[in-house]
């Protein structure tokens, strides 16, 4: 009987360790073949480019004719080397087995993807669409497809620059070489798909269901509450206010709900006190009870 016991629970922690690895792997390989199929459908056919060292792998393809998955692995190589020193190694290892899961995806992918015949302008939207799809999920998997990623991350831990300032420059500087390169038309479109990948990316990293944070302050706040509690299912939290100019005590109240449920929580404050004051910002990240848990 404890034998059967200590198996069965040697079990479910070896499936507890796998099930996370191979969710994981999945997201790697699905993140990649979209980067993959952006490239050989959108990028490469129109001659546009991408953000990070991508793009500078995609300016030695039509310049020296180094091919891409080559060019990807080679600029790689030194920013490895120096994230092994100074970031985690698990994530390193994944960030690895994304960046070896694109370079193989781009020549495998190549000759079952078909070209559409699109508007260079709409194929610098799609482009960012797609690679925005397959790099947002890749990071929310907690990793990365190397390159500028990892070093923006060391940026931040060295000299505390941020992840979007690094990737920025890494931008500005492909921007940069396509001018000296090849015609204006070809930076600007590729400005257009950095910008729609990075739209994607971020809305991905948040998820499409978005949630506010609001803080009220009103006369009627213990009605509010209540009503927040009944009808839209959320939890409040009352706090202990102070007026800074009246000096008047009031409660004030916090709560989170998502988009869909915001007018109806205008509707309520407003139609229990018109002059209530309240304000609204964005939430990236919710969880606990009556949210996401994180896993």
């Amino acid at each position: 009987m404890l034998k059967h016991y200590r198996v069965k629970k040697n079990l479910v922690k070896i499936k507890n360790m796998l099930l996370p690895f191979l969710s994981k792997v999945l997201t790697i390989a699905i993140g990649s073949f979209l980067l993959a199929a952006s490239y050989n459908t959108l990028v490469v056919p129109y001659g546009l480019l991408s953000g990070g060292l991508s793009g500078i792998a995609l300016i030695g393809d039509y310049l020296l004719n180094i091919p891409l998955p080559i060019g990807i692995l080679i600029l790689n190589i030194p920013v490895f080397i120096l994230g092994l020193r100074e970031l985690n190694i698990s994530f390193m290892l994944y960030s690895l087995l994304g960046t070896l899961a694109l370079a193989a995806a781009l020549p495998l992918t190549k000759p079952y993807l078909p070209v559409p015949e699109l508007d260079i302008f709409l194929a610098a939207i799609f482009s960012g669409v797609i690679g925005g799809f397959g790099g947002g999920i890749i990071l929310r998997s907690g990793t990365s497809g190397g390159g500028a990623d990892i070093i923006a991350i060391i940026a931040k831990k060295k000299w505390n620059i941020s992840v979007g300032a690094c990737s920025f420059y890494f931008n500005v500087i492909v921007i940069l070489m396509s001018l000296y390169f090849f015609e204006l038309k070809i930076a600007l479109y590729t400005v257009i798909s950095m910008w729609v990948s990075g739209w994607i990316i971020d809305k991905v990293l948040k998820g499409l269901s978005n949630y506010k944070s609001v803080t009220i302050i009103s006369d009627e706040n213990e009605k509010i509450a209540e009503l927040i509690l009944k009808q839209l299912h959320r939890g409040v939290t009352l706090l202990d206010g102070h007026g800074g100019y009246t000096k008047e005590s009031k409660m004030v109240i916090s709560c989170v709900v998502n988009n869909y449920e915001m007018p109806r929580l205008k509707e309520i404050v407003l139609d229990l006190d018109p002059y209530a004051f309240m304000f609204i910002s964005d939430t990236a990240e919710v969880s606990g009870k009556g949210f996401p848990v994180p896993k």
